[in-house]
């Protein structure tokens, strides 16, 4: 009877105790790649509470000479799914539509990205923390 009381109260005692903190991928830098080698360097702006948006800046490299890059401005926004409020997604445009370099990208942290150049189709993207 003690050791069954005695394990509830720690049980509860835990719960109580330890909170859990999810990891957050805000203000990291990521590099991802295709087959070949890099296409983007990044790092999503750290989000105020009630804020959905920001500008970003990013690395785009040439697809010809992976050593050859562009830097270009564009928005993010931070979004969730509305099934699963609690993860995620970063979509980010690029500002001038205009431009030879439209870009479209989702980022799914930590590690997988779908990017569209212009009006082709979206391709996979494998992504990983830049240290």
């Amino acid at each position: 009877m003690y050791k069954s009381v005695s394990y509830k109260f720690f049980f509860i005692f835990c719960i109580f105790v330890f909170e859990c903190i999810a990891k957050t991928f805000e203000s990291v830098p990521f590099i991802c790649a295709d087959e070949v080698g890099p296409t983007l360097e990044f790092s999503i702006p750290k989000f105020k509470e009630d804020q959905k948006q920001d500008k970003i800046s990013f690395k785009i490299y040439d697809s010809e000479n992976r050593k050859s890059f562009n830097i270009i401005e564009g928005n993010v926004e931070k979004k969730s799914s509305p099934i699963d409020t609690s993860y995620f997604f970063y979509n980010v445009n690029t500002l001038n539509k205009n431009d030879m370099q439209e870009i479209n990208f989702q980022f799914f942290p930590p590690s997988h990205l779908l990017l569209k150049k212009k009006n082709s189709q979206f391709t996979d993207q494998i992504c990983w923390i830049d240290k």
